[in-house]
């Protein structure tokens, strides 16, 4: 592995994410994710390159169903690759569009500008009431009942 600055090691590239996927992922990318008032495309913030690998460091079961979508859109415009995954290729679609949203809110950028600091260890105290206890918002719910589907077998 080759050293960062900061003493890091570069992690060797996903295996098979080819420059012409990444060129191709960057062009979906931001067509799921396009640039929209104070935030930024997926492309600006590197969707397409670490972040993706960040992504398929934590769910490698999402790799060969983007891949294979990655596969399929090339040399083709991103609005029609979009529709006929979502039309014939669900699985494809449903991990490119996680992949995608998951790499783009990894983002430090995209956190700063949505105001969301990531995950917090706040105290806890034990011996404190919830809210939710006491605001009556939870009452609704009891009041419903049990309401759940049953797991396949």
């Amino acid at each position: 592995m080759a050293a960062m600055p900061g003493g890091q090691t570069a992690r060797p590239p996903v295996a098979g994410l080819t420059a012409e996927r990444r060129a191709t992922l960057r062009r979906l990318a931001d067509h799921l994710v396009p640039a929209y008032e104070k935030m930024p495309a997926a492309s600006e913030v590197g969707v397409h390159e670490q972040l993706i690998e960040e992504v398929f460091k934590h769910r490698p079961d999402l790799k060969d169903n983007v891949l294979a979508a990655l596969d399929r859109a090339q040399g083709r415009e991103p609005a029609e690759v979009v529709s006929d995954l979502a039309r014939h290729h669900a699985a494809e679609m449903e991990a490119l569009g996680l992949a995608v949203s998951g790499a783009y809110y990894m983002s430090p950028l995209v956190r700063e500008r949505l105001g969301y600091p990531g995950q917090e260890n706040a105290p806890y105290d034990p011996y404190e009431t919830h809210s939710y206890l006491l605001d009556g918002m939870i009452e609704r719910v009891l009041a419903r009942g049990r309401v759940y589907r049953p797991t396949p077998r």
